[in-house]
């Protein structure tokens, strides 16, 4: 399969499970930059994702305290999303 992958110009991965799957299921600091976590990924990659659990990566500070000031619940209730590439 990654041999297939490494072949492709671009690779979406979107939804909560695929990017569970993507970061391992860990709980990675969020401001981890998310070319560090997903750079075991065989072709470039760009994650969709609504935010509805406490995890993820490759969020800057100033967008989560931002985030936190308008919505209490950011990290859970679906009205946030993160889109992220990776390009090896």
């Amino acid at each position: 399969v990654a041999e297939d992958l490494s072949e492709s110009a671009l690779v979406f991965q979107k939804g909560d499970a695929n990017y569970r799957r993507l970061l391992g299921d860990r709980q990675w600091p969020m401001d981890q930059p998310f070319a560090e976590v997903a750079g075991y990924y065989p072709a470039p990659l760009c994650a969709l994702r609504t935010l509805k659990a406490e995890l993820g990566c490759g969020m800057s500070v100033e967008g989560m305290e931002r985030a936190a000031k308008e919505d209490k619940d950011w990290q859970v209730d679906g009205r946030w999303g993160v889109i992220q590439l990776h390009k090896p």
